[in-house]
């Protein structure tokens, strides 16, 4: 499993405390743990094969054609991808392996798996990760449950959301604007703003939000004012 996978410390790296329990390798359905390992330097460094080969044993394989195009290498949060090398977009032809060299930045403090995707989707595409989206109106907040999401999206694609807001808003309220925080923009919505809360139906608000035109992993909170 060494010759598989092996760490390479980050010089000058601050020191960190970090348990990777699993390395998760994704690619198209397939996910292969490997085994995790203790990372002391905050910043470090993946060596990882990738072999197009059906069968190779050297996950993830290729099992979708002779040739694939690997469009881009996804770090999970609280991980970042520092550098990649070979850059992407790669081409791997059949029969063949190359070998993909990470730089990879951890938080100070972390016990838990590390996920790596190998993606072949289409640089149009941006990959946005919402883990929860909360509702903000003055001083109170509301996480709004079963929010989180994972979307491939096309660059700066506009998506809707219906939000319920019956945790957020009082009967009553007239709400003037909203808004939303970087890098989603709210182009329309359904009520229009100026609105007022006051009927059933009117608890539920369809929002059209502008998504970024690069890979976001975060939250998303939405303000009433």
């Amino acid at each position: 499993m060494t010759d598989f996978l092996k760490r390479i410390s980050g010089r000058n790296s601050p020191q960190a405390g970090i348990t990777l329990t699993s390395i998760n390798l994704k690619f198209g359905a397939d996910v292969h743990a490997i085994a995790g390992r203790e990372i002391k330097e905050q910043v470090f460094r993946l060596e990882i094969p990738f072999q197009n080969k059906i069968g190779s044993g050297l996950l993830p394989d290729n099992l979708k054609g002779p040739e694939i195009t690997i469009n881009d290498v996804l770090i999970e949060r609280p991980f970042e991808l520092v550098d990649a090398s070979p850059k992407t977009p790669l081409n791997v032809a059949y029969m063949s392996r190359t070998v993909f060299k990470l730089q990879i930045k951890g938080p100070p403090s972390y016990t838990g798996p590390l996920s790596i995707t190998f993606s072949t989707d289409s640089k149009d595409n941006v990959n946005i990760d919402v883990e929860k989206v909360t509702l903000i109106d003055g001083d109170r907040r509301a996480d709004v449950e079963d929010t989180a999401v994972n979307m491939i999206l096309k660059k700066s694609q506009i998506v809707r959301r219906d939000v319920q807001v019956y945790k957020i808003l009082k009967y009553g309220r007239t709400v003037e604007k909203v808004g939303i925080n970087k890098p989603f923009e709210i182009v329309s919505s359904d009520p229009p703003f100026p609105f007022t809360v006051d009927r059933k139906d009117s608890y539920i608000i369809k929002l059209y939000i502008k998504c970024p035109d690069f890979n976001y992993a975060g939250p998303m909170e939405i303000s009433f004012k």
